[in-house]
């Protein structure tokens, strides 16, 4: 038997043939600051162009709301403090305008949602009838100067509505519709419906598409007729679409400024005034830069709060 020879293993050199080891990780805190910033970073072109383009410019028409600038009276900004808004509040033409812009906004959303509910669910039953979904889509493709041009040529007194009028025997009924203090609102809102209900149709189809046939089939089966289905289904369904579609065209309708100065330029005797184009009276014509402001801020007030008190509601 040989012997086996036992030799002691020689000393390993310091810092010979030992895996290095890992490099220590980044304290904690510094990762969780790191990932907390990124997302702000990310963020950080966008969030400067809207302070640019939108904060900015709004933050500027704030402070020229406590200013009286009118370059046609006097050089210079004159602090005047609330004046304006105390001027605002207290012109019975201010709170005038005020009511016909709800009356314009309220009842031109209405009926965009009418009509649009109503074509949503023609052109549900005719899926396949792309030239008449093209049809329906077309007034809200159509720019809207060309759209006001059109509808005021269609309310001239020789324009396509009297010209029905007279034709089915209802001369009588003819008018200057554009002229007439008692119809000019009601015109210009007519055209904003004919404007606006694409957006809302287009919204209410999309959402119509994604409730489940298999909830109609089983209602059907429970006994339940067409109009029970759009009360207890349909319009339950659809409550995100009808949110979203109205309250965009609430805004809209609101700031809507196009549409009532082609057609009417705000007239006659100011009945179509709005708050759009009172804002742009007292700046643009009247020069009272201060004044106008005041009211874009009211302007812009208005919108936030009732945007936010109609998203409770939902």
């Amino acid at each position: 038997m040989t012997d086996a020879t036992w030799a002691t293993p020689a000393p390993v050199a310091q810092g010979e043939g030992v895996a290095p080891s890992p490099r220590s990780p980044r304290p904690r805190h510094r990762q969780a600051a790191t990932h907390h910033l990124l997302p702000y970073l990310l963020m950080a072109p966008a969030i400067l162009a809207v302070t640019a383009l939108v904060i900015y410019p709004i933050g500027q028409v704030f402070v020229q709301s406590f200013f009286d600038i009118r370059p046609t009276r006097h050089q210079g900004w004159i602090f005047t403090g609330l004046d304006n808004y105390v001027r605002a509040f207290a012109d019975a033409e201010v709170r005038g305008t005020i009511v016909r812009t709800l009356v314009w906004t309220l009842s031109g959303v209405g009926l965009q949602f009418v009509v649009g509910l109503a074509s949503a669910l023609i052109l549900k039953q005719f899926v396949h009838a792309k030239f008449l979904r093209a049809v329906f889509i077309l007034p809200w493709a159509t720019p809207m100067v060309v759209g006001a041009l059109a509808w005021r040529f269609v309310y001239q007194n020789q324009g396509l509505v009297n010209s029905l009028l007279g034709a089915i025997g209802l001369g009588s009924l003819q008018e200057a519709w554009l002229s007439n203090p008692n119809t000019a609102l009601g015109a210009v809102i007519v055209a904003n419906v004919w404007r606006g209900f694409p957006f809302i149709m287009v919204m209410l189809i999309a959402g119509m598409a994604s409730i489940p046939d298999e909830v109609y089939e089983a209602s059907a089966v429970d006994g339940a007729g067409y109009w029970r289905q759009l009360r207890s289904i349909t319009l339950p369904m659809l409550r995100p679409s009808i949110m979203a579609s109205t309250l965009m065209g609430l805004i809209w309708t609101f700031n809507s400024f196009a549409n009532i100065w082609v057609m009417t330029n705000g007239g006659p005797a100011g009945r179509t005034e709005i708050l759009t184009t009172f804002v742009y009276r007292a700046g643009f014509a009247r020069f009272d830069f201060g004044h106008a402001s005041a009211l874009s801020i009211l302007l812009f007030c208005f919108v936030a709060v009732g945007s936010s008190i109609y998203l409770r509601a939902f």
